[in-house]
């Protein structure tokens, strides 16, 4: 198979010659826009011979008036990030590239953080104070901050992408209680996720982000495939399963045995995860990004690893 192949395979929960793989890191500053940050993915991508490809943005959304938001009213008088901004055609410009390069030979997914966390602005915990104050009015923002995203997520699929990574923020257990949750900023996530449907996504895969979240809340987003950190107080990859029905991306703890441990314990890890779920419907990869910069060699590990599985 091929890595096209070999990724749609697994997204249709069907027999794969091995488990697709992939990781991914923050970028140095310098590599996070436009050509630098596409020959950096193009470098690391090559380097690893990942089966799909994550294009991390670390190009934060800038509307026109974001220093607004220093009291919970004012999120109704946020206005739209336009296509044009920088932020986006940063990224614009490095997917346009990376696509051009690898786009016949690999699913080529990019990164799209939730409206929640895009508004959440100066402060991580901004958008979650003032929604419990003014829930109404935030909400109002995020849906202008869902609408440009949506513009932004139909560009991708246009220049080529084959869907999204949607990093979902806002499902901690302690940060919200359910009803805020289902009324104030799932409906926001959908928007988005709908709107890359709707521009033709193959693949696009929900990250759900943090610690102790409620997976469940999750069940009904419309991604073709799901990942999360067990290691961070959530379900195991095989209890979620059952929540999700669907293909799971994960099974390797983004700072565990890949950053600090032997080859005999990357090993270890791997066909622990594959012994948990399978070679159906599921691609091996950590729970977020790897909390550092992975030499190739190590890296290799892991295909090494997976190849070994018969």
């Amino acid at each position: 198979m091929n890595k096209i192949e070999r990724v749609d395979a697994a997204l249709g929960g069907e027999t794969v010659d091995r488990v697709p793989l992939n990781f991914f890191y923050h970028f140095p500053e310098h590599q996070r826009a436009g050509h630098a940050m596409a020959q950096a993915h193009l470098d690391f991508y090559r380097g690893a011979d990942l089966d799909y490809l994550k294009v991390m943005n670390d190009n934060y959304y800038d509307p026109p008036n974001f220093q607004v938001l220093t009291k919970p009213s004012e999120w109704a008088k946020l206005q739209p990030a336009p296509l044009s901004s920088r932020c986006f055609q940063d990224q614009l410009t490095g997917l346009r590239d990376i696509v051009k390069a690898v786009g016949k030979e690999v699913p080529i997914i990019t990164t799209v953080f939730n409206p929640f966390e895009n508004g959440d602005g100066m402060s991580d915990w901004k958008a979650t104070e003032h929604l419990k104050l003014e829930p109404e009015k935030v909400s109002e923002g995020l849906s202008t901050v869902a609408d440009s995203l949506s513009a932004f997520v139909r560009a991708c699929i246009d220049v080529g992408a084959s869907g999204i990574f949607f990093a979902a923020h806002g499902g901690q257990a302690d940060r919200h209680t359910e009803a805020e949750f289902r009324k104030y900023i799932k409906p926001h996530d959908l928007a988005v996720l709908s709107a890359a449907e709707e521009a033709g996504a193959t693949f696009n895969l929900l990250h759900v982000c943090g610690e102790k979240v409620r997976l469940q809340e999750y069940a009904d987003y419309p991604a073709h495939a799901v990942n999360w950190s067990p290691q961070l107080g959530n379900l195991s990859l095989a209890q979620g399963r059952r929540v999700f029905n669907r293909t799971i991306a994960g099974g390797m703890d983004q700072n565990g045995a890949i950053i600090h441990g032997s080859q005999k314990d990357v090993s270890a890890e791997v066909l622990k995860a594959i012994d948990e779920m399978g070679t159906t419907g599921f691609m091996l990869g950590a729970g977020c990004a790897l909390a550092k910069a992975v030499p190739t060699p190590r890296l290799s590990w892991v295909k090494q690893a997976v190849t070994s599985i018969r």
